[in-house]
């Protein structure tokens, strides 16, 4: 049996639902009129519908056109040109298709009608027309965003994290989130004094690739990249500033040396099981390190990896609790401050960087931009200059006491910090076997002098911890 062949066919396509000016029902009750005005009866007629599809999208990766063109009619009706494509070369097969199955295209408004050589002619002139049409309002849109970023506008989207969406004289503006920020600059100082990526990534409630990514951008800078390029001022050259930074230059710069350090290892931190004592207790026997570990029953353990000696971590880490209070505890803890010197080393980087943009530009810059662009580059001078002359990395550090004990000090640190204050302090435990009373021999590096009224001088635990 012969499969019945599609006589007469309506394509309906709309790429947005919102679009009421082009609505499915509008497009609908055109293609019924001209149906009627050219003798045809719209009840014989077959819709095929592609809703929610663009004009731009190939012919047969439509669901709707390719089930028109499977079956075959002899007229095919749409409401507008753009309804079949937006492009001329999607337009030009939709002709071919119909010439290699004897089928005629028109449309509603009568712009095209494919039965004559005229028509062929005025449907491929409209098809280039609406083509170039998409062109432009697609050139539009991209120009328009480039202005706005040039300008330091927020465009569209959601704001990064650190940041708010603020409106000022009708525009949209990035504004420091104040919570966001702050938990920013908490992490920020807590990666680099030791932690890691992952953990720090928790105190801003992100995922640790997000939390990676936002310290890999020149966001927290108040600056933006837009497709892997710094987003520039018109003059190409300045980096536009979209907000106010959550990070000085200086501090983005440490954090990054800080990841650089922990990707390749040279400063990794210790893992969060790790024991108090880890790397400072030994074996008499073998002097090897003690590594933690836990009995059959789940106790913490410290032991020997050549398995000469084994003892439980609570009492090894209560003795050199005992004994570290009773050396230090009453001594005033003192942390270190820095004063007097300069570091513009970030700052230097940028100029330079932003120099090595003038440059670029100054390349490829035609006689009427010169003047400008060696107007900037002298600015760029004069700021290097002053930057030079201001750069004195050199510092002095002062302890200053915190009105702590060494006690009160003990109490509020977390076992991490408990490590390192012992590490600094150089404490040395030596583990002995069963048969001896006293299992444990815990020395000290050199031990400071009781300072009157219990002061400590000298000890500084900033630069310890």
């Amino acid at each position: 049996m012969t499969e019945q062949r599609a006589v007469i066919a309506i394509y309906l396509r709309l790429s947005r639902e919102s679009d009421d000016s082009a609505s499915l029902e509008t497009q609908r009750s055109f293609a019924h009129r001209w149906l009627l005005a050219h003798g045809y009866d719209p009840a014989d007629a077959v819709e095929y519908i592609d809703a929610g599809v663009s004009g731009a999208k190939p012919l047969e990766a439509r669901k709707g056109m390719a089930a028109l063109m499977a079956a075959r009619p002899t007229v095919v009706v749409a409401w507008k040109l753009d309804r079949f494509a937006r492009s001329v070369s999607e337009f030009l097969r939709l002709v071919a298709w119909a010439e290699a199955h004897g089928a005629s295209v028109a449309t509603t408004d009568n712009a095209i009608d494919t039965t004559t050589p005229t028509g062929r002619m005025v449907a491929t002139v409209l098809a280039a027309l609406a083509e170039w049409e998409r062109n432009v309002i697609a050139s539009r849109i991209t120009d328009g965003h480039a202005t706005r970023r040039s300008q330091g506008r927020w465009s569209s989207g959601r704001p990064p994290y650190g940041y708010r969406i603020e409106r000022r004289d009708g525009a949209a503006y990035l504004a420091i989130d104040d919570d966001q920020a702050a938990k920013i600059r908490k992490a920020v100082a807590a990666l680099v004094n030791g932690s890691t990526v992952a953990a720090t990534a928790r105190m801003t409630d992100l995922s640790e690739p997000q939390w990676r990514r936002l310290l890999k951008s020149p966001t927290l800078r108040g600056q933006r990249a837009h497709k892997g390029e710094l987003v520039c001022e018109t003059d190409g050259i300045t980096p536009a500033k979209f907000a106010e930074p959550i990070l000085s230059a200086a501090e983005l710069l440490r954090v990054r040396e800080r990841m650089l350090a922990l990707a390749t290892g040279q400063d990794r931190a210790p893992r969060r099981a790790t024991p108090m004592c880890s790397g400072m207790a030994s074996c008499y026997r073998c002097a090897g390190k003690l590594n933690g570990g836990t009995s059959d029953k789940g106790v913490p353990l410290y032991r020997c990896k050549a398995g000469h000696v084994t003892i439980y971590a609570e009492t090894l880490d209560g003795r050199v609790e005992a004994e570290f209070l009773t050396t230090f505890g009453s001594y005033a803890e003192t942390v270190i401050r820095l004063e007097g010197g300069n570091d513009l080393s970030a700052e230097l980087l940028e100029a330079k960087e932003q120099a090595e943009r003038l440059a670029a530009r100054m390349a490829t810059a035609g006689p009427l931009m010169l003047g400008t662009l060696e107007s900037l580059a002298q600015d760029l001078e004069d700021t290097y200059a002053r930057l030079r002359a201001a750069h004195d990395p050199d510092v002095r550090e002062v302890q200053v006491a915190t009105g702590r004990t060494m006690a009160q000090a003990w109490e509020m640190y977390d076992v991490p910090d408990r490590s390192r204050l012992l590490a600094g302090m150089g404490l040395r435990v030596t583990l002995h076997p069963k048969q001896l009373a006293d299992r444990l021999t815990v020395a000290w590096g050199p031990t400071p002098e009781k300072a009157p009224q219990g002061e400590l001088d000298g000890l500084a635990l900033s630069e310890i911890l």
